[in-house]
C-alpha cells in the first residue's frame, strides 16, 4: 500500500524534475571535484544511490542498465596496460622517444605527436598518469616552464585517443552501443587520417603560441641523452605483456575479419578478456596487476549506467532535448553538425563520458542504427575534441592537473588552457568535419 502511494505521488512528470534535480546534484559534485577535491566516481556513485531511492529506477531496472561488456573490456585492458606499465615497458618506450627530440620544437612534437598515438592503443588516462612524472623531469631538465609541456601532453593524448575505439571510454561507449560493424577497421577508416593532421596541426599552434617560452628554452637546451639510461624494470613482464598487448589488438581485427565473413562473432570484449586472462595465466605478477588496475573507474561506469539509464527512462532528457534541434539520419552534414555542435557545448557540462553515455540514447531514439557509421565517428570524434575546450571536457585534463599540483609542481588554469584549447578544438574539429562528414557525401 505504501508503495502504491509512493508510486502515485511520483508519476511521470514529477519524476522528471527529480531526475534532473539529481543530475544536477551530481554536476555541482563532479565541478566541485577541483575545489573540494571530491572523485569523479563517488560523485556519480551519490547520483546512482538517489536515483534508487527516490525510485526514479528500481533496482532491477538499475542493474538491467549496467553493460557488463563494457566493464569486462575496460577490466580486461586496464589489466593488461597495467602490466605494461609496471614492466617499465612503457616508460622505457615513451623515454626513448623524448630523447630523440634535438631541439624544443622537436621535444614538443614527441610529446603531442608521439604520446597522442600512443593513447590510441594504451588508453589517454594512462598516459596521462605515466607522462606526468616524465614532463616534470624533462622540464626541469631542459629549464622549461612545465605548463608548457603539461598542456601539450592533455592536448595531445586527447586528439590521439579519438582514432581507435580503446583510445578512450566515450569511443569505446560508441563502439559498443551504437551496434556500428567492424568497429576497429571503421574507427581506423574514418579517424586515422584526420587524427594525424590534427596532431600535427595541435602541435603546430602549440609550437607558435609558446615561441618565446622554446626560444628561451633553445639557448640552453641540452640533448635528452640522460633518458636514454632508463631501463626495463621487469623483462619478464614486459616480454609477457608485450605479446599480449599485441596479440590482443591483432585479436580486434582478426575478429572483425571472422565476423565479416559470417565464419565465428566474437565482441572485442570477450578478446580483451581472453588477453587479460592469457596476462594473468602468464604472469607471476597476478596480485600486484589485479591490485593496479583503475577499479575507481569501472565504479564510475557502473553509477554512470544507472544514472542515465534513469535519466532516459525517467523521460528527463525529452524535458530540454524537444528544444533543441534534432540530429536528421538522411541528412549527413546536417546531422553531423549537430552531433558536433552538441558534444563540443553540452560535452563541458557533462564531461565527454556521460554526455555519449546519454546522447547514445537520444541517436537510437532518432533512428541512428549502426548504419549511420559516419554519424557514429563524428560523435566518437566530436565528444573526444570537446575534451581540448576546457579542463571540464575530459577526465584526462583533470588528471593531469591533480597529479602534477599533487608533485608540487603548478598546472595550467582553467583559462590557460581555454585560450589555447579554444582555436586548437576549433580547427580540430574543422578537420574531422571536412574528412568524416563531407566525404561520405
Amino acid at each position: 500500500m505504501a508503495r502504491d502511494k509512493l508510486d502515485d505521488i511520483l508519476d511521470l512528470p514529477l519524476k522528471e524534475y527529480i531526475a534532473l534535480v539529481i543530475f544536477a546534484i551530481v554536476y555541482v559534485l563532479i565541478i566541485g571535484r577541483i575545489r573540494f577535491k571530491i572523485p569523479i566516481w563517488i560523485a556519480m556513485s551519490v547520483g546512482a544511490v538517489l536515483m534508487i531511492v527516490f525510485q526514479i529506477v528500481n533496482i532491477e531496472s538499475a542493474a538491467k542498465s549496467i553493460q557488463l561488456d563494457v566493464l569486462i573490456f575496460l577490466f580486461s585492458m586496464f589489466s593488461i596496460v597495467s602490466a605494461v606499465d609496471r614492466s617499465g615497458l612503457l616508460k622505457l618506450v615513451a623515454t626513448k622517444m623524448m630523447s630523440k627530440a634535438k631541439t624544443p620544437d622537436l621535444l614538443l612534437m614527441v610529446i603531442v605527436v608521439g604520446m597522442g598515438l600512443l593513447s590510441a592503443f594504451l588508453v589517454n588516462d594512462t598516459i596521462a598518469l605515466m607522462g606526468i612524472p616524465l614532463i616534470i623531469y624533462i622540464s626541469k631538465h631542459v629549464g622549461a616552464r612545465p605548463v608548457i609541456f603539461l598542456i601539450a601532453l592533455a592536448f595531445g593524448i586527447t586528439v590521439g585517443s579519438a582514432m581507435t575505439p580503446i583510445g578512450n571510454p566515450q569511443n569505446l561507449l560508441v563502439a559498443v552501443q551504437s551496434g556500428i560493424p567492424l568497429p576497429f577497421t571503421n574507427f581506423l577508416k574514418f579517424l586515422a587520417i584526420p587524427t594525424v593532421v590534427n596532431l600535427f596541426l595541435t602541435w603546430y599552434i602549440l609550437k607558435i603560441y609558446f615561441k618565446k617560452d622554446l626560444m628561451l628554452i633553445s639557448h640552453n637546451y641540452q640533448d635528452n641523452t640522460i633518458l636514454q639510461n632508463v631501463k626495463i624494470e621487469n623483462p619478464r613482464l614486459a616480454k609477457i605483456s608485450l605479446v599480449v598487448l599485441l596479440a590482443t589488438i591483432a585479436g580486434f581485427f582478426v575478429s572483425e575479419i571472422l565476423h565479416f565473413l559470417h565464419v565465428f562473432d566474437i565482441s572485442i570484449s570477450v578478446v580483451a578478456l581472453i588477453g587479460a586472462a592469457a596476462l594473468y595465466a602468464s604472469s607471476g605478477q597476478r596480485y600486484e596487476i589485479l591490485k593496479s588496475v583503475n577499479y575507481a573507474v569501472l565504479i564510475f561506469f557502473v553509477a554512470m549506467f544507472v544514472v542515465t539509464g534513469a535519466l532516459w527512462s525517467s523521460g528527463a532528457i525529452s524535458l530540454f532535448m524537444k528544444y533543441l534541434p534534432i540530429p536528421n539520419p538522411n541528412d549527413i552534414l546536417q546531422s553531423s553538425a549537430v552531433i558536433s555542435a552538441y558534444s563540443i557545448t553540452l560535452g563541458q557540462i557533462l564531461s565527454n563520458v556521460p554526455f555519449v553515455a546519454l546522447y547514445n540514447h537520444v541517436m537510437i531514439a532518432n533512428g541512428f542504427t549502426g548504419t549511420y557509421v559516419i554519424q557514429w565517428m563524428m560523435l566518437a570524434a566530436s565528444s573526444t575534441i570537446a575534451g581540448n575546450l576546457t579542463i571540464l571536457g575530459a577526465a584526462s585534463s583533470i588528471i593531469i592537473i591533480q597529479a602534477s599540483e599533487s608533485k608540487g609542481i603548478k598546472a595550467f588554469t582553467f583559462f590557460e588552457f581555454f585560450k589555447i584549447g579554444a582555436l586548437v578544438t576549433l580547427v580540430n574539429i574543422l578537420v574531422y568535419y571536412l574528412f568524416v562528414a563531407l566525404l561520405g557525401v
